[in-house]
Formats: structure tokens, sequence, C-alpha cells
């Protein structure tokens, strides 16, 4: 039997902007990577997160991107690797000594939007990322684009590692995501959906922009919260895993 984790990025609206439709998300997933309130979310909407994630039993994440609202963390700064540390630090920090308030304990953490994507590229910058997480709690789990800078900083120091593969982003031929402004980055049919999320979890591959496949470790699967018809969509990959001899559940810490 295939184990598939399905996580989903949360609390990126303020006060309770989008909480009736993150509600509805959580009980089609099994973790929840909830922002820090530097890129997006708000003390308000990360508590409510926080807490329907303990009430529907859903791993909870540290989700810390670069300081930057007004573009939601997905422009690039140029910050050094001792300021990209420090950010970290702060933003897990944080997002763990508000869950332990509420009567949770973090389980993993996933960066957002530039600092995810830099990061996976440069090794500098892993190396920061991974040594804030350890400098926390080195029992977290790391959630890194498969086949990543990321992944293998992480591995390299010991910690956990779930490789995190994507259901609705077009892949370029090197294993990273297709930049946001190219046409047909974000794939918009479920069909389309569905069929990637069924060659990354039964077969480890993935079609890239120009017609290869590529290998990819495929420990937990992101589905975005905008992503169209979500729910629904949700609903179909569940109906298929329980087809597919695919058991959907959260990743275990060793």
């Amino acid at each position: 039997m295939i184990h598939l984790d399905i996580n989903c990025d949360m609390a990126e609206g303020f006060s309770r902007g989008r909480q009736s439709e993150d509600l509805g998300i959580m009980k089609w997933i099994t973790s929840v990577n909830i922002a820090c309130g530097l890129h997006a979310g708000d003390p308000h909407i990360i508590c409510r997160t926080i807490e329907a994630a303990l009430k529907h039993d859903v791993k909870i994440g540290a989700h810390p991107g670069y300081a930057d609202i007004q573009g939601f963390g997905r422009r690039s700064m140029n910050l050094s690797v001792n300021e990209v540390y420090e950010l970290v630090l702060y933003q897990i920090a944080a997002l763990a000594g508000t869950t332990k308030a509420l009567g949770g304990e973090l389980h993993h953490v996933k960066l957002h939007g530039a600092l995810y994507n830099e990061a996976a590229e440069r090794p500098e910058l892993a190396e920061a990322v991974v040594q804030a997480i350890a400098d926390i709690d080195e029992d977290l789990i790391l959630y890194a684009l498969s086949g990543s800078k990321l992944v293998e900083a992480g591995l390299e120091h010991g910690i956990q590692v779930a490789e995190e593969v994507f259901a609705e982003r077009a892949y370029l031929p090197n294993g990273r995501l297709a930049p946001r402004d190219l046409e047909g980055s974000v794939l918009i049919s479920k069909e389309e959906r569905m069929e990637q999320t069924r060659q990354l979890v039964l077969k480890q591959r993935v079609m890239t922009v120009n017609g290869e496949h590529i290998d990819l470790a495929a420990d937990t699967l992101c589905v975005h919260h905008e992503s169209h018809d979500v729910l629904q969509f949700l609903g179909e990959v569940h109906k298929w895993a329980k087809q597919n001899d695919v058991k959907i559940e959260p990743i275990t810490a060793r």
C-alpha cells in the first residue's frame, strides 16, 4: 500500500476573511501549513486555523516566508544567510509557541513562495533554513520540494524530510516549479490535476512543460486552497485513493 500525506497552505488571509472556506478543506487534508504573519495572516486567523486543525486531527506546520505582505511573499529579497536564518527561526518559534498554548504540537515546517523556491536552488539558504529548524526542534519534519537542495541539506543535517510534490503546478525539466508568470504554470482542469496526481503518487514521476517525464519522490502532495473547485478535487482524490490502495494519512515523525 502507498502512503500519502495531503498538505495545504492556510491562514493566508486576515481576520475572518477566508475562514469558512479553509475550514471546509480541513476534513480532506492530513497536514496544514500555517502562515506565520509576515507574508500573510494575523494572530486571529492563525489561532482559528490552529484550533480547526486540532479539531480535525490535522498535523500543524509552520509556513514561514519573506516579510513581504504586499507581494504575498512571492518576491525575491536580497537577504544575507544570517538574515534568512533569523527570519525562519522567528516564524517557527512564533507558530510553535502559539500551537503549544492552544494545546497542540508543531509537526513540520514548509517554506512559502520565493523563499521556498530559492532555498530549493541555493545550498547556503537551504543550510540556513535547516539550521533554524534544528535549533528550534530537531524532531520537526521538513517539507521540501522533491529533489531540491533543501532536501539534501535536511538529510545531511539528520532532519526528517518529506519530499513534496504539487497537484496543480506545472514542472520544469529540472524538477523545479514553473514560474507563475509562465502560461500554463497552474493546472486548471480537474482532469489535468488528477492525471498529474496519479502519475506522481503511483509512478513517482511527472510530465514537464516540454513533454518529458522526470522522476520525483512523492511523500506529501500539496493542494492549494485557492485552486479551482478545490473541495470537489480533494473529494475526487480521496475517492481515487481508496480505489488504488493509496492510504491518505499524515507523515509520522520517526
